[in-house]
């Protein structure tokens, strides 16, 4: 289906501390820094991201900086992305470049995996500025608390049960 593309504001990482939404979370698997890194940059992540139905690469392999893919959501949303940062194993960096409906104004995610004495950590942050009448206080909390946060928080703690259960 072909959908009418709103531009994103390209932004970087002081956006991942200034943005007036963001969040944060960690989780630990009991999995090697590479396999971790391996799950995070496959084709998989539908799999255990609520409301997430496709992710699709649109840049060729090997990823690094400039990598683009598009996440499809339900209710026929669509978020292209491009990384800026691609720290082969250890961190990966995007920011949103353009979406199939007019939410967001700048978004930034960040993730990063480091090796811990029984697996690896993944540390996640997600920062985003919301379009009027979206970044109304009221909206932009309700948008918040029904689905960027339940999303956020079922992509980064539904990576170790989605690991766990592969095996």
């Amino acid at each position: 289906m072909a959908h009418r593309w709103y531009p994103i504001l390209e932004a970087g990482d002081a956006f991942l501390t200034s943005a007036p939404m963001r969040h944060t979370r960690t989780v630990e698997l009991p999995f090697p820094p590479e396999e971790t890194w391996a799950v995070l940059t496959g084709d998989e992540a539908s799999s255990w991201t609520r409301g997430m139905e496709r992710l699709r690469w649109t840049s060729e392999r090997p990823f690094g900086i400039g990598t683009t893919r598009e996440i499809h959501m339900s209710g026929n949303f669509v978020l292209k992305e491009r990384f800026y940062r691609w720290d082969d194993g250890k961190r990966k960096t995007f920011t949103g470049t353009a979406a199939s409906r007019p939410i967001f104004r700048r978004l930034v995610e960040d993730y990063v995996v480091e090796p811990t004495a029984h697996g690896s950590r993944l540390r996640w942050r997600w920062a985003a500025e919301l379009r009027a009448p979206w970044s109304l206080p009221l909206v932009r909390h309700a948008l918040d608390r029904f689905f960027f946060a339940p999303t956020g928080r079922s992509h980064i703690d539904g990576l170790r049960t989605y690991m766990i259960t592969r095996r």
